[in-house]
């Protein structure tokens, strides 16, 4: 069944102009489809803009539970963790400064926990981290898996006020009700608490290039931000000195090839011959147009 959304920012219904028209099928909701970093496949939703606040979104959507799509979905990406890692330890650093005194932890959607094991490696005594795909929770390191949750976020699965830091990586695209789980993650984090979230930028170079054959219009994305939309929904869900800005990604050149704009039967035997082999080892840092954004707790 087809269900309408409201703008999560202003609230609004229907006071919006169509940007894209649905290409989604019978098949376009499986756990494979709904597996992160996949190649692209340009299924989506008819996506909208609110014409009151700008925000990008998919609307409507399909009234589906999506616990068990992400519960049974894969973990395809482990050639591409280090790359991650760097990157979503750059944006922590940039947030918080390398000589912050924190000390505990949380993360929303980790995959297999690498994020967590760097956090620990960094020094963080106290990690905690919210999962729903059970293959990536069995991809985890041995050391990493007793903190990882195998659920969606939700206001019972933190204590309240527990947390120094929370952070979200390309998860918040994903949620059908943002302000919601902005709210629960807000509500685990001490005062003074920061938490940080990395999205897609739907006003970057790239999305504005590729546009509806960009990667990140997608039937997994339920929302899409800018700069400006970002700070607007972690406002509306109570965070304080919200900021926002661009970074660059640690990738191998065959994730690269993953993203570009050509056939899936072309990418695919690229990717599965010796020179897709050659491109997984070469690795660059690149601005693929994406973007951070973080809030306070007071």
């Amino acid at each position: 069944m087809e269900l309408h959304i409201a703008c999560p920012i202003c609230n609004s219904y229907g006071n919006s102009r169509v940007i894209y028209q649905s290409t989604v099928n019978p098949k376009s909701f499986s756990a494979e489809i709904f597996s992160a970093r996949r190649i692209p496949d340009r299924q989506h939703y008819q996506w909208v803009r609110c014409k009151t606040c700008g925000l990008l979104r998919s609307d409507p959507v399909i009234q589906m539970d999506l616990n068990e799509l992400y519960e049974n979905s894969s973990f395809d990406y482990s050639t591409e963790v280090n790359g991650l890692k760097k990157t979503y330890l750059g944006i922590v650093k940039k947030v918080i400064g390398k000589n912050n005194g924190y000390h505990t932890i949380f993360e929303i959607g980790g995959g297999n926990g690498f994020f967590l094991e760097a956090a620990k490696d960094l020094g963080f005594t106290k990690i905690a981290g919210v999962e729903p795909s059970i293959a990536a929770i069995s991809n985890a390191r041995e050391d990493i898996k007793p903190y990882l949750v195998n659920s969606m976020m939700n206001e019972y699965i933190f204590p309240k006020n527990e947390y120094e830091i929370g952070v979200m990586f390309h998860v918040l695209d994903h949620l059908q009700d943002p302000v919601k789980t902005l709210q629960d993650c807000l509500s685990a984090l001490k005062p003074g608490g920061v938490f940080i979230a990395a999205v897609h930028n739907e006003r970057s170079w790239s999305a504005r290039l590729m546009r509806e054959r960009s990667p990140i219009i997608d039937v997994e994305h339920t929302y899409l931000y800018s700069l400006k939309t970002g700070k607007q929904i972690f406002q509306k869900a109570g965070f304080m000195n919200v900021c926002s800005g661009s970074y660059s990604n640690h990738y191998s050149l065959a994730y690269i090839v993953h993203l570009l704009p050509i056939s899936r039967s072309a990418k695919q035997i690229l990717l599965n011959s010796w020179v897709g082999a050659i491109l997984r080892k070469i690795k660059i840092i690149f601005p693929l147009g994406n973007m951070w954004i973080s809030g306070i707790k007071l």
